[in-house]
């Protein structure tokens, strides 16, 4: 600025001297020349006059010039001094508005920064914290201001500091953004799980100067995943793995059939079911069954490999799944398996006897999916058991035959119902020393596309079909009003006995559908004997005795049919509320030659007459079977001796010629 002050000063200087000697000259040189042209005073003076004017209007000229020239320069500087002053201002007010505008971007950063659910923070190369928001501060513990300059050996336990500091180097020489996760032990010894993501903060010339980093802590997310995946591997237990045994369950094999059939390779299955498990479970009780469950299991997996798929598929029926298809192998197997049921099985001290009968279906040869196979080892088991306790039964096309066969006749029995095909015959119950009636039996028979069907054939199939409720009603019905009809023509005054089937009998709505039955048909309970059969009172004691007090109760005797051909019915004996007892034709048949029979037969009549049952012979034929029975003092006799069964109208003659002499 003082230069410009000097050259002006110099520049000032040297128009002044110009003009000084320009002056100067113009003076003398003027004078002189008018000397030289003027001779006298007044031209003199005129000439003076002129010389003084043209100085004037030629200084006057060149003042107006030097005026105009310096105006103009002076306000084309004073215009250049406003634009500048102007643009100044405008640079001025730009700066006050971009700061104002770096301000409130700056507070907005900060408060995304600081109001994050996620940790961010930012590191110099030394590792010196630059950044920490308040979440980062949270997930630490920590104050932000405490954290900034400081690095991860100050914060982390030293070993999770080593390896962030070794991930600072890797992400500052690799210059990319990563994602990992990893679990951070806090100075308080707190574990946390984070979710980091890191990348390097690199300036304008791509220098990197840093690192930057934002963390989401996922401990919760992850305790939640491991509560997830317990529950659903505790899911997957329960809905794949048996309890009782820790075998695969039906579910499971199921899985494993289905994948098994898509992969086409040959193998088979194996149905084993024990025999008789029910009779161990309700004399021992279901805890003592479960124990037997699992040492079974263990025995299984004796005799199988562990390639073998071994799964308890319910109740007491095990499935097996064998890579192999091989009959002679296969044979093999099961020999050594069922050798093992003829050895006992120690639960809680006690030997338990008990066998199985096993059915084995071969894919892709007998079936060729799952239900198919299901279906195949299901029918070879049933046959299995028909050949006779502790066997097995490979499957042939003859059985799906018989499943077949088996259906229709299912179909034709729930037909018979609705076309009246069924019908009752009737037998007598005779006194054996009068030969007078004394009772009568209803017995059903099915007549078929006119041929007879032997009730050992259907009543079977009724059973396990579960129509032996349904054709149990009928057997019902229409002996109850086929009583109330005798007792009011007066043609009969001794009890009609019905059968209850074991099914029947435990049947929830069975005492209901007895007094329905009574009020519907106008009946007397005293006038029908409901006889059951000593197996169903084997099933479950308890629950049949009570059921028993509740039918007697109501009016009905009850007798027990088929007594001796059980296991255990002495035993309850002295409990069941019975009027009567009926001594199987399998002991009976040949009596005079069966010293073993007549010894049964004599006990049992003499514990009848203690106990003050009445007891009753079935299936006496002929002359020595009668005369035994009598001379040991048995109440009365049922059988061809006296009376076939016989359809209603020709039973209703012999019960108008009663009087007359049987034999």
């Amino acid at each position: 600025m003082y230069d410009n002050y000097l050259k002006c000063r110099r520049n000032s200087f040297y128009i002044s001297l110009i003009y000084l000697i320009f002056a100067v000259l113009w003076i003398v040189l003027s004078g002189y020349g008018i000397g030289l042209v003027a001779k006298n005073a007044d031209k003199v003076v005129l000439l003076e006059i002129y010389k003084g004017i043209f100085f004037v209007l030629a200084t006057t000229i060149l003042l107006y010039y030097l005026t105009y020239k310096f105006f103009r320069i002076m306000r084309s500087q004073y215009d250049a001094n406003l634009k500048r002053i102007a643009k100044h201002q405008e640079t001025k007010e730009n700066l006050k508005v971009s700061q104002n505008e770096l301000s409130k971007y700056d507070m907005l950063l900060n408060t995304i920064v600081n109001s994050s659910p996620d940790a961010i923070y930012a590191k110099n190369l030394e590792g010196k914290y630059t950044l920490f928001n308040e979440a980062a501060a949270k997930m630490v513990n920590a104050d932000v201001q405490n954290v900034l300059g400081k690095s991860d050996k100050e914060i982390f336990d030293t070993q999770d500091a080593q390896k962030i500091q070794i991930a600072d180097k890797v992400t500052v020489l690799n210059a990319k953004v990563s994602t990992s996760e990893r679990i951070l032990t806090m100075k308080d010894g707190t574990l946390k799980t984070v979710l980091a993501t890191k990348g390097p903060l690199i300036d304008k010339q791509n220098n990197v100067f840093g690192v930057f980093g934002i963390s989401r802590d996922i401990t919760n997310q992850k305790e939640y995943e491991h509560f997830l995946e317990e529950s659903k591997e505790k899911f997957y237990n329960l809905s794949h793995i048996d309890k009782v045994t820790n075998l695969p369950n039906r579910l499971h094999i199921s899985e494993i059939l289905v994948q098994m059939c898509s992969q086409e390779a040959p193998f088979c299955l194996v149905l084993i079911d024990l025999d008789e498990f029910k009779i161990v479970n309700d004399s021992y009780g279901h805890r003592f069954g479960d124990k037997l469950l699992f040492e079974v299991s263990k025995v299984l997996m004796e005799v199988f490999d562990s390639s073998a798929f071994l799964a308890r598929m319910g109740g007491d029926e095990f499935g097996i799944i064998v890579s192999s298809s091989d009959k002679e192998e296969l044979d093999v197997l099961m020999q050594k398996l069922h050798s093992k049921f003829s050895n006992p099985f120690k639960i809680d001290m006690i030997d338990v006897y008990i066998t199985a009968s096993s059915g084995i279906c071969i894919y892709p040869d007998d079936a060729q999916n799952m239900e198919e196979i299901y279906q195949a080892a299901d029918t070879a088991m049933y046959n299995a058991k028909k050949l006779g306790k502790n066997n097995f039964s490979f499957y042939s096309a003859e059985f799906k035959n018989e499943a077949v066969a088996y259906t229709q006749m299912v179909t034709n029995l729930k037909q018979a119902i609705q076309k009246s095909e069924l019908e009752l015959y009737f037998q007598p119950q005779n006194d054996v020393h009068t030969g007078k009636i004394i009772g009568v039996e209803a017995l059903l028979r099915w007549k078929h596309k006119d041929a007879m069907i032997p009730p050992d054939i259907f009543i079977p199939l009724a059973e396990k079909s579960g129509l032996i409720i349904e054709i149990g009603d009928f057997v019902l019905k229409s002996g109850f009003e086929k009583a109330k009809s005798w007792q009011e023509r007066g043609i009969l005054t001794s009890r009609l006995s019905i059968n209850i089937s074991a099914r029947q009998l435990t049947h929830l709505d069975f005492i209901v559908t007895l007094k329905n039955m009574l009020q519907e048909s106008g009946c007397e309970a005293s006038w029908i004997e409901l006889e059951i059969t000593e197996s169903s009172v084997l099933e479950n004691p308890e629950l049949v005795i009570s059921l028993l007090e509740q039918i007697r109760e109501l009016g009905f005797s009850i007798s027990m049919d088929d007594f001796g051909t059980g296991y255990s019915s002495l035993s309850y004996l002295k409990n069941l509320p019975i009027d009567k007892l009926k001594i199987d034709r399998s002991f009976i048949v040949n009596i005079q030659d069966e010293p073993k029979n007549q010894i049964i037969v004599k006990t049992v009549i003499f514990l009848a007459k203690e106990l003050g049952i009445h007891i009753l012979a079935e299936g006496v034929e002929t002359e020595e079977e009668h005369t035994f029975l009598l001379h040991n003092r048995i109440d009365s006799i049922q059988g061809y001796y006296y009376s076939k069964p016989l359809p209603n109208d020709e039973f209703e003659i012999k019960l108008f010629n009663r009087a007359s002499v049987y034999h």
